[in-house]
């Protein structure tokens, strides 16, 4: 168990915790630094802090943005920023009201296929954060469209099902330059997750990229040398945490879960001090 967890989600994304609930379980655990990384909203951070200032618990301020090069998808992770962050703050609206834009089109799909559902129960479903397919597959289940999430996602809603609308196509070095912008640092999320995270790293790194997440609960440990060297070589930061989207979420990882060595913690710290 590590005491260092930078990826983390809440209900203000696709996480089952709330930021109270997860700070509260990151203190249990021994866990002391932590960063809420929600996708394309920053709004569970103020709650974790605030928890995090009872408990113990250092909350950093993070976010997950999703983008996109052709048909692979890749997240950018932004660390240190003000959350009240004007340019920030107001990118990250667009971009959840794009999501809106995007579920209201597969609704209509699966409705033409006759699985109808009540977009407000979507909505109530997603809670504060913006609505996605996790939710999506949620409110199939619950309907009785489909017998649990995972079977949404493979004969309906998933990158090859009948009832799949694409994202609005946001590009990753638009992410880094927003979070600069914003006052940030930007790492790149689960890299051997990618198809080719060499060329990847590369674009990215030419576009101003400041680190790579090498520790994540889906690197094996080979795969984590390898993202070090990889940071090594391009001269990155290091970050790393579980991607933990709390005790009800599709993959259930424990917060600290993944040993983040203190050091990673230490000099990322160093860093945001200086900007």
């Amino acid at each position: 168990m590590g005491r260092i967890d930078l990826h983390l989600h809440t209900t203000y994304s696709d996480g089952t915790w709330t930021p109270e609930a997860l700070v509260a379980d990151a203190a249990a655990r021994g866990v002391t630094l932590i960063a809420v990384t929600d996708h394309d909203d920053i709004g569970g951070i103020a709650p974790a802090r605030a928890a995090g200032a009872t408990l113990g618990v250092r909350v950093l301020s993070g976010v997950e943005i999703n983008t996109e090069v052709g048909r692979e998808q890749i997240h950018i992770l932004g660390y240190g920023f003000p959350p009240e962050a004007p340019a920030l703050r107001d990118a990250l609206a667009a971009l959840r009201h794009a999501r809106l834009v995007r579920l209201r089109a597969m609704l209509g799909r699966l409705a033409a296929l006759g699985y109808p559902l009540d977009e407000a129960r979507v909505l109530a479903i997603a809670g504060h954060g913006s609505a996605g397919r996790p939710h999506l597959a949620q409110a199939l289940a619950e309907a009785g469209h489909v017998a649990a999430p995972r079977e949404a996602f493979d004969r309906l809603i998933g990158n090859r099902g009948p009832a799949y609308v694409p994202r609005a196509p946001y590009r990753p070095e638009a992410a880094v330059a927003l979070i600069h912008q914003a006052g940030g640092i930007a790492s790149l999320a689960h890299p051997g997750k990618l198809g080719d995270p060499v060329r990847i790293i590369n674009m990215l790194a030419d576009a101003g990229l400041d680190a790579l997440e090498a520790y994540h609960s889906d690197h094996a440990p080979a795969v984590t040398a390898r993202m070090l060297r990889y940071a090594a070589h391009f001269r990155l930061l290091v970050t790393g945490g579980t991607d933990s989207h709390g005790p009800d979420g599709p993959r259930v990882v424990p917060v600290g879960a993944v040993a983040v060595p203190d050091a990673v913690g230490d000099r990322l710290l160093r860093v945001l001090e200086r900007i």
